[in-house]
């Protein structure tokens, strides 16, 4: 390797390093701190033909309508957020209510599940019943150690989770504000924004716009649908099951379904197999129907809303997802593969205008 080549090394080493040391400080602090304000331009962008029909029918002024309609919108989603929230906060303190009484009664049900267990490993020839029965002993305490380590994380998730609500709500009130300051604003902020751009930058904004936002939007839009549907086809079974905290299933599961590679059988399959091996083989049919509903109509809705999609190949969603998670939490999980999607649109984009 010569001189040159060495240093045509070095320096993209050190630019690869940089930009990802911006773009972790970037995901990780600034993009959560200006959340609020982006997501206030984005919603104030949606509803600007909605306030120039008001000023155009009505007369009305523009802070006026930006008022009405940021009243409107907040007592929608608030309204909606509250009667969701009380619900799953009242099936939430209920289970942790009832949270001890459960946990002493987890090693009744594990003993009765591991004889059940046992009686398939005595049908087995000899040499598959020794690698069972020692698999089966090792996961029977792996699962204990499972179970205590989760019952006292839950309640540590549980004491940041109250910890978090003040934050939580100076979040939401910021966001309230700008929305309706920047809907007031919107013709003189963008107008202003168009004037400090170049004329390059000019022209990959309206790519961005013309092109990825679009497209984004139609791929939130149509996983926003498939989501609802999910969880209502989870919450009408659950409900004709009468089982418990159906409503808290159902939206946990259904946010399981929304993460890449992952879905409603990660959750459903388990399940169906331990009651099936717990003796009760009606409720083990009924969930794996419920598997095959939920994947049958997600399949059909695919077809339907996303075909004009540019996806990700599942090894990239899964290392995605992954990183994500590794880098920046839970949350992580979900941004990255988005924000992957994200660099696979702009890049479809940049070659189609060659």
């Amino acid at each position: 390797m010569t001189d040159q080549q060495l240093r045509s090394f070095l320096l993209y080493t050190a630019s690869a390093c940089a930009a990802a040391g911006i773009f972790y400080l970037c995901v990780r602090y600034v993009l959560w701190w200006a959340l609020p304000f982006l997501l206030a331009f984005a919603v104030a962008a949606r509803i600007e033909p909605v306030i120039r029909r008001l000023q155009e029918r009505f007369h009305f002024r523009r802070s006026f309508s930006a008022l009405v309609l940021t009243l409107f919108l907040l007592f929608l989603l608030g309204g909606l957020a509250s009667l969701l929230g009380s619900t799953l906060l009242g099936e939430a303190s209920d289970l942790l209510a009832r949270a001890p009484r459960l946990l002493a009664q987890a090693p009744a049900a594990f003993s009765a599940l591991l004889q059940h267990i046992e009686r398939y490993c005595a049908a087995c020839p000899p040499w598959l019943r020794t690698y069972l029965e020692s698999a089966l002993a090792s996961g029977a305490t792996q699962a204990e150690d499972l179970l205590s380590t989760l019952s006292a994380r839950a309640l540590q998730r549980v004491g940041a989770l109250a910890g978090a609500l003040p934050g939580a709500a100076l979040w939401c009130a910021t966001a309230v504000l700008a929305l309706y300051f920047t809907a007031s604003s919107y013709p003189a902020l963008r107008a202003a924004a168009y004037r400090r751009l170049s004329g390059r930058a000019m022209r990959s904004l309206r790519i961005f716009r013309s092109g990825v936002s679009g497209s984004l939007a139609r791929w939130l839009r149509a996983q926003a649908v498939i989501g609802g549907v999910t969880f209502l086809q989870l919450l009408l079974v659950f409900l004709l099951l009468r089982q418990s905290y159906a409503l808290l299933l159902s939206l946990l599961i259904t946010l399981v379904d929304a993460l890449p590679v992952f879905g409603t059988g990660t959750v459903l399959i388990p399940w169906a197999l331990g009651e099936l091996l717990l003796g009760s083989t009606p409720k083990a049919v009924a969930l794996s129907a419920l598997y095959l509903c939920t994947q049958l109509v997600r399949n059909a809705l695919d077809a339907r809303l996303l075909s004009a999609q540019a996806g990700l190949p599942p090894i990239a969603s899964l290392a995605a997802m992954y990183l994500g998670f590794r880098a920046f939490g839970v949350g992580g999980m979900i941004l990255l593969p988005f924000l992957l999607l994200l660099g696979a649109q702009v890049l479809h984009l940049a070659r189609a205008q060659r």
